[in-house]
């Protein structure tokens, strides 16, 4: 928490027996780090005869040989009488200051406060957790002493399938899964947690079997977002690019400095012996303006070379970071010809070495920057700022998610289709109907302007705080959470202020804009909180009236959009990945908020009809489990390798329905979803009014033979005909799905 020293002087540290590992420690509050054997006999200096066996073993350690002095050392203090003669002598030795700070300096370690990590670290860790130690896994040693637990479960047959987290962290990635793979085996279900960019496929030489699914997520925003919404202005990109570089640099230069220091005495030692010498800080710019240009989270370059697709991201931002910073061009040019490649390079091991932690450091400044940074501070469409977004997405509407599954169908059709997970923003209900707004921006923005004059009065005396930009981004969070039905009780709300202020701080924390995780700024953060306790005081009634009248749309428009993703996500190319409580109403924020208890009710026989809001959770989870039933038998083959095929709708209102048709030879299925559909909820009805569908029909494929299909959704049938009117596919429920009868 501070120095050494601060924490030795406030009698925090201690010396302990740690009877886990049979060895002598520095006892922090839990935390127990072992001392150097060397150490042992100044520890036991002056010790009774009690202790004279372990004085005996101390004195013969040798590094050559620790199982035998961790079994002396075992068989020494067997006994209770000489556990506790131990115990008392290092209580008596741990009131010694002045010697606990000369053991300190013998050990191989030493004790520094976790603020130091981003100037003072020596050791790879991950992300910017200084507790999370990284592992060479890359040395063949390491991954099996790591993965010895794991795969011994994968080889009895307890486990199925493998997720491995933050692939871009790895040495080498390519070389990780092939080694995995071939321990595994064939069978081993095996996905990882690959971000990827727009337009950026998975490596195909991965011998994996897709991704985690955070790009599934991207495409139903694509699919569920207005694409025609004022909200995509001219200058978007533009904008966004300047303020994700900006994000980039401020963790570079901060967060991550220990990191990019590490790289600038790399990068120095790689200069030709004949170039003009530069000093530490021009190589550090080098290093983070190439970062801070990177489109992706990494690149791939190992001693196998630099694919055709790496070597132009590594021109690419090449040029852009020296447009960016033309005072330190060369330097930057000097390290993309060693990133590219080992020729002329004196010492190919340290060329190497940077190229490897110039890529580990690349993929976790995009993740710090953009999914922990930026998308904090952007509140204008919270249902953009997912993991897996990219930072200036705009949305592509039905068609380009159509673009997306037949891809996913043909590249991966065993990855994950997720929409909630442990590290999302907002769970996957919280996201629909946050989706509505991109459908009446200017509606929304009229009601902040409305809802920041109504609780003025609640901002503190003399403090800045929250800003316009930060009650923006809480009224859109709190759109997110709000419960379905009205808020009638007072300790719902208190446990929904509790739920939010906790996530203000969070949020706050990671923008990074006036208070962090590292120097907390909680005068600020307090003023936030108690203006939030006030907004959500249960006498600030025009407020909480006002927001309930105008989420109500935006809420029942967001339950159609839960049902149509449900949907599309248990028939869409993949895997479905339900999050635990997912399978039910999920309002849940980010972590910790969703890391809650979650209680588990059984499944209806069938969704209700006619069902209003309230029967929401049923209809979801019943539909849930009517399609995995479907996928577990009839539709195995067809939902695991059928061709995914666009449907047309065509009518006043095909903007408001999307389709597809999963199809093999001799079996298929339709799914038909709803979307944007704000302006045309009904109060109280989870279904949509037949009028919206006048003159709209679903056309069937020229070649696909019409046949009588059944809803499975509501047991309904549809007879054949090539063109189907919409009011008859969706009549009693909001969403389709079709199989032949």
């Amino acid at each position: 928490g501070a120095s050494f020293e601060e924490e030795l002087a406030a009698a925090k540290i201690r010396l302990a027996f740690d009877r886990d590992r049979t060895c002598l420690a520095f006892a922090y509050y839990d935390a127990l780090y072992p001392l150097n054997p060397a150490s042992y006999p100044a520890v036991l200096e002056g010790c009774s005869s009690a202790l004279n066996g372990l004085v005996a073993v101390a004195n013969r350690a040798e590094s050559t040989d620790a199982a035998a002095f961790r079994a002396g050392i075992t068989s020494a203090v067997e006994t209770l009488s000489v556990a506790a003669a131990l115990d008392e002598h290092l209580q008596r030795v741990s009131t010694d200051k002045p010697f606990l700070e000369r053991l300190h300096e013998m050990q191989s370690w030493r004790l520094t406060s976790w603020k130091t990590a981003r100037d003072k670290l020596s050791y790879r860790r991950f992300f910017e957790i200084a507790g999370l130690v990284g592992l060479r896994v890359e040395d063949p040693a390491v991954f099996e002493a790591t993965h010895r637990c794991v795969l011994g479960l994968v080889e009895a047959g307890l486990v199925d399938g493998l997720r491995v987290d933050h692939i871009d962290g790895l040495a080498d990635p390519e070389n990780y899964l092939l080694r995995l793979r071939e321990r595994a085996g064939a069978h081993a279900h095996i996905i990882v947690e690959k971000i990827l960019e727009a337009s950026e496929p998975l490596p195909e030489n991965w011998p994996v079997d897709g991704t985690t699914g955070y790009e599934f997520i991207s495409a139903l925003a694509d699919l569920l977002s207005d694409e025609s919404s004022e909200l995509w202005s001219d200058g978007h990109r533009s904008a966004t690019e300047r303020a994700v570089t900006e994000c980039k640099l401020q963790v570079l230069s901060h967060n991550f400095n220990t990191e990019v220091k590490r790289l600038t005495g790399l990068a120095a030692c790689l200069r030709d012996d004949d170039a003009p010498s530069t000093d530490d800080e021009r190589m550090a710019e080098a290093v983070r303006r190439l970062i801070a240009a990177m489109p992706v989270y990494r690149t791939y370059l190992s001693g196998r070379g630099a694919s055709e697709r790496d070597s132009q991201i590594l021109g690419e931002i090449g040029s852009e970071a020296r447009a960016a910073a033309p005072e330190v061009g060369a330097e930057i040019a000097m390290i993309v010809v060693r990133l590219k490649s080992n020729d002329g390079c004196a010492d190919r091991q340290l060329a190497a070495q940077f190229r490897t932690r110039f890529q580990q450091l690349s993929g976790a400044v995009m993740a710090k920057a953009v999914e922990d940074t930026f998308f904090y501070r952007r509140g204008d469409y919270l249902a953009a700022n997912e993991v897996g977004a990219a930072a200036d997405w705009t949305p592509g509407g039905v068609d380009r998610f159509h673009e997306k599954m037949r891809e996913r169908a043909s590249r991966s059709p065993a990855g994950l289709s997720a929409t909630s997970t442990h590290d999302t923003k907002r769970g996957e209900d919280a996201r629909a109907r946050l989706y509505a707004i991109s459908e009446a921006p200017e509606l929304w923005e009229a009601a902040v302007a409305r809802w920041r004059d109504m609780n003025g009065v609640h901002h503190q005396q003399g403090a800045d705080a929250p800003e316009a930009s930060v009650e923006q981004f809480l009224y859109q969070s709190l759109l997110g959470a709000w419960p379905i039905e009205p808020l009638s009780d007072p300790k719902d709300l208190a446990f929904l202020q509790e739920r939010i202020s906790n996530f203000a701080v969070k949020s706050l924390r990671e923008a990074k804009l006036r208070t962090s995780w590292d120097s907390p700024d909680e005068q600020y953060e307090a003023a936030t909180t108690a203006f939030l306790h006030e907004m959500l005081g249960w006498r600030n009634r025009e407020f909480l009236d006002d927001f309930e009248k105008t989420a109500a749309p935006f809420i029942r428009a967001g339950l159609i959009n839960s049902l149509s993703q449900t949907l599309v996500k248990l028939t869409a190319p993949g895997i479905p990945d339900i999050y635990q409580g997912s399978e039910r109403l999920d309002l849940s924020l980010v972590d910790p908020d969703n890391r809650r208890p979650v209680s588990t009710r059984p499944s209806l026989a069938e969704v209700p009809r006619q069902p209003t809001i309230s029967d929401f959770q049923d209809c979801k989870q019943t539909l849930i489990g009517l399609c995995l039933n479907y996928r577990q038998a009839r539709g195995r083959e067809l939902l695991a390798n059928g061709e995914y095929l666009p449907l047309d709708v065509h009518g006043p209102a095909a903007r408001h329905a999307a389709a597809f048709m999963r199809r093999t030879e001799n079996e298929l299925c339709i799914t038909v979803v709803p979307r944007l559909v704000l302006r045309h909820v009904d109060a109280g009805s989870l279904s949509l009014p037949a009028g919206l569908w006048r003159d709209t029909y679903l056309l069937r494929p020229q070649d696909c033979k019409p046949r009588r299909l059944l809803n499975l959704a509501t047991g309904g049938t549809v007879e054949p005909q090539r063109c189907i009117p919409m009011a008859e596919i969706l009549r009693g429920f909001p969403v389709a799905f079709l199989v032949p009868r």
